[in-house]
């Protein structure tokens, strides 16, 4: 809890192309954070069906611990513990091994786009921003989110704040097989009318395009990933498998999504938060 706090966020554009997109400092009171990000862990459940994720799973390779007993202590929690573990009586260091679009992660244009910006480049005041939800509970397993849904939701969209597409599904279900089996997810379309606002960065919690990995089929000359391109084209972020939505309420906040800053990268894991008002 920090209430009461003043936080002064200076948010700075730059090498943003739009003008519409420059920020002013801006003065935030902010009552608690809220922890919007999955957990990196070992063998976190990837896309199945998709070889790239099955070749590349997640992990956190422990290779010191500084006792016996903290090595014991890794192995209860379910860390992954390196076959030349050594106990060096001084501290425990480890090693990430993560596929990018794994858990919660942005998606940067270079990801679709053979010249889009990569994540290092990325404008981090398109990033840190106004968040808005856009509630849509109603959207149960193997549902789709629609343009119908967006225009109807009467959140008002543009360069300002950062839409939030929020069905509730990542929280309920990250960690069970359902989370991938009954993945809902966005209409074509959803994307360009997005685009079409200007808005600096979109971010949900369900999948951006159509889950063929369980049958789902495209549509006659439909491209899978529309929605993908249509906010890459205008140079946006997708900030993807957001968690604990329900928790920020209707009280207006700023969302943080910051990336790695791994050189020339398609993507990259974030620590996603919404300081809540």
């Amino acid at each position: 809890m920090m209430k009461g706090r003043t936080l002064i966020i200076v948010l700075l554009a730059l090498g943003v192309a739009s003008a519409a997109r420059a920020q002013q400092p801006v003065a935030l009171k902010f009552s608690r954070v809220v922890d919007l990000t999955l957990p990196i862990e070992s063998n976190m459940p990837g896309i199945p069906g998709i070889k790239t994720y099955a070749d590349n799973p997640s992990k956190v390779d422990v290779v010191t611990a500084i006792t016996e007993a903290q090595k014991s202590q890794l192995q209860t929690e379910g860390l992954t513990l390196n076959s030349n573990v050594a106990v060096n009586g001084r501290a425990m260091i480890s090693v990430l091994s993560i596929l990018v679009h794994n858990g919660t992660h942005i998606d940067a244009p270079r990801h679709m786009m053979e010249r889009g910006s990569p994540i290092d480049q990325m404008p981090l005041g398109q990033l840190v921003k106004e968040g808005v939800l856009i509630n849509v509970p109603n959207k149960g397993p193997n549902s789709v989110v629609t343009v119908k849904d967006i225009e109807e939701s009467g959140v008002e969209l543009g360069p300002n704040r950062i839409p939030v597409i929020h069905t509730g599904f990542t929280e309920k279900t990250w960690g069970k097989p359902e989370f991938w089996t009954q993945m809902p997810y966005l209409e074509a379309g959803v994307g360009a009318l997005l685009a079409s606002k200007g808005v600096p960065a979109v971010a949900m919690d369900v999948f951006p395009e159509k889950p063929l990995w369980r049958g789902v089929k495209l549509d006659p000359g439909e491209v899978w990933v529309a929605n993908h391109l249509a906010l890459f084209e205008k140079g946006i972020p997708l900030i993807q498998f957001v968690t604990n939505l329900s928790q920020i309420g209707t009280n207006k906040f700023v969302l943080i999504a910051l990336p790695l800053k791994i050189k020339g990268g398609d993507a990259s894991p974030a620590r996603v938060v919404a300081l809540v008002e």
